[in-house]
């Protein structure tokens, strides 16, 4: 009994060694493409960025939606902010605040409804309503929002356009995603937008693939992560009472999340390269960058736990926010790596460390 359990434990390690490894790929970390600058425990591990304003980050609260915390990125300095709703009152289920200076948007795509205000004065105002069920959404423009939805045609994941001009209008583009299995599961995976090239991007949970994008879906650049991983590895199941398709097992994840900056994509991986040690994944989150213009992968680096893993990460000038858990920490960008012109004169009050 006691061989048989000893057998078990060592294939389990071993296929989770599996799972987080795969020594087809070499990545290379140059010394300190980036240096932290501080971290601030924000309290509460529900917070996400809302956007940038000047050298202001802004953080909205899944479970405060009227409340904004607004840090100086330079000085640390903190304000708190409370949206007005305006309107008839609007259920809300998974409301998502998000910044295009000057503009602030409220969207909740399961109810569906957009209220739309400006950073002046903070009041969110009716703008669209019943356009449209989607699953993420981003402002792209002041009138245009990129999202992901289910296309009610054939039930397939799908991105689209929500405009607002004269009338409000849904543009689904079905054809940009690639279904390998179910068209929704497989095809899972994070929607970005650099308002400094403006440039969409798409990164595929479940594969090694992410996708550049014109403002108008008509330009498409697939380009391949260093991971080897083609197809998705996922498991469904149907639900005998609802038919409904579900997850049967938890899926090997290979681009946990992403985001653009210039000509630069920026995947966090949760897996190890060759030569990598292990206890890395329990240290930090692997963070590959890629040049989508030249098509390549060029460098890689660690942004260390700060109590958690990072949950969501952005650029922006030559910083890099990233929030773990509680936790919001600021880094500044080496323009040798991110070819990005540094302010002298913008320098925060804490001294740099490197890491």
């Amino acid at each position: 009994m006691g061989l048989s359990i000893g057998i078990m434990v060592i294939l389990f390690l071993s296929s989770e060694q599996q799972v987080h490894r795969n020594n087809a790929f070499t990545r290379r970390y140059p010394p300190h493409p980036i240096q932290k600058v501080y971290a601030l425990d924000l309290g509460f591990n529900s917070y996400y960025i809302a956007g940038f304003e000047t050298d202001a980050l802004f953080l909205a609260n899944h479970t405060a939606p009227r409340h904004l915390l607004q840090i100086d990125l330079a000085s640390q300095d903190t304000a708190h902010i409370k949206i007005d709703f305006q309107g008839k009152n609007l259920p809300y289920r998974s409301l998502k605040i998000a910044l295009f200076p000057p503009y602030f948007f409220v969207m909740d795509g399961s109810a569906p409804y957009v209220l739309k205000g400006t950073t002046k004065d903070w009041v969110a105002k009716p703008w669209i309503e019943d356009a449209g069920y989607f699953m993420k959404g981003i402002p792209i423009d002041s009138n245009v929002i990129f999202l992901s939805t289910i296309d009610s045609r054939d039930q397939m994941t799908a991105l689209g356009l929500l405009k607002k001009t004269d009338q409000t209008a849904l543009e689904l583009y079905p054809d940009v995603l690639t279904p390998q299995i179910d068209g929704v599961f497989d095809v899972d995976g994070t929607i970005m937008f650099d308002p400094g090239s403006n440039t969409l991007g798409y990164s595929y949970f479940y594969r090694n693939e992410f996708l550049v994008l014109s403002p108008n879906l008509d330009s498409i650049n697939t380009l391949k992560s260093i991971d080897t991983v083609t197809v998705a590895q996922i498991q469904l199941a149907t639900d005998s009472r609802t038919q409904a398709s579900q997850m049967k097992a938890p899926p090997l994840t290979v681009n946990k999340t992403a985001t653009l900056f210039q000509n630069l994509a920026l995947i966090n991986s949760p897996r190890l390269g060759r030569n990598e040690p292990s206890h890395m994944l329990m240290e930090a989150s692997i963070i590959d960058v890629y040049n989508w213009q030249k098509d390549l992968y060029a460098f890689s680096f660690y942004l260390y736990d700060e109590g958690s893993k990072v949950k969501e990460f952005r650029l922006y000038k030559h910083w890099l926010v990233a929030l773990m858990g509680s936790t919001v920490a600021v880094y500044r960008l080496d323009p040798k790596f991110f070819s990005i012109p540094i302010n002298p004169t913008d320098n925060p009050k804490e001294k740099t460390t490197g890491q």
